[in-house]
């Protein structure tokens, strides 16, 4: 028979059991963030600098420069206008992100369904990981009971930022074929 006491006993345990395994689930670190940026950051914390850093490659895959030197460069970047890009986003978009970003960075204590839903690799190290988990909530449906349509906002979210500020870089513009802007006052006899 079932007694408050035993109740209580066996929920004790059960809880103790969840915690146990959420630490084995946790994320064992966060990737380092790239080192001297150069760049006062208001917006992106040390830890979604170093999210970044493992996200840009795999988002940007072969639009990045060949040369390691070169791409580690791009990525710094890419870094950094994602902070002085989020910075001219309004309030509530900011907040947003702020709230992606946690679950991206979750490796504390009750952090384990958040990961489980989303699929936020455990490890950052591997790219094939966090292209399966970028492809997860790309293709996320938007009827899902309990992400909706939030994952694959997120994953928009990461992208057109990302793009947005690869692509506004100069050093991006050969890839592509751009030439710059017209010098308008070449323009003028």
């Amino acid at each position: 028979m079932l007694t408050r006491r035993s109740l209580l006993k066996k929920s004790a345990v059960s809880g103790v059991t969840i915690l146990a395994f959420e630490t084995c689930l946790a994320s064992p670190t966060i990737p380092p963030a790239p080192e001297d940026l150069g760049h006062h950051f208001e917006f992106l914390s040390l830890q979604d600098r170093g999210i970044l850093s493992k996200l840009i490659p795999v988002i940007l895959a072969d639009s990045l420069p060949s040369s390691l030197d070169e791409a580690e460069l791009s990525i710094k970047e890419i870094i950094i206008g994602w902070d002085i890009a989020v910075l001219g986003l309004p309030i509530l978009t900011q907040t947003e992100l702020k709230r992606l970003f946690e679950v991206m960075k979750s490796n504390f204590i009750l952090s384990m369904t958040p990961r489980l839903i989303t699929g936020v690799p455990s490890a950052w190290e591997d790219p094939s990981e966090i292209e399966n988990f970028l492809n997860k909530w790309r293709k996320s449906e938007p009827d899902n009971f309990i992400t909706g349509n939030e994952l694959r906002v997120g994953y928009m979210g990461l992208v057109e930022i990302t793009v947005a500020c690869w692509y506004g870089n100069p050093r991006s513009w050969e890839f592509c074929g751009y030439y710059g802007p017209i010098n308008l006052n070449s323009l003028i006899p």
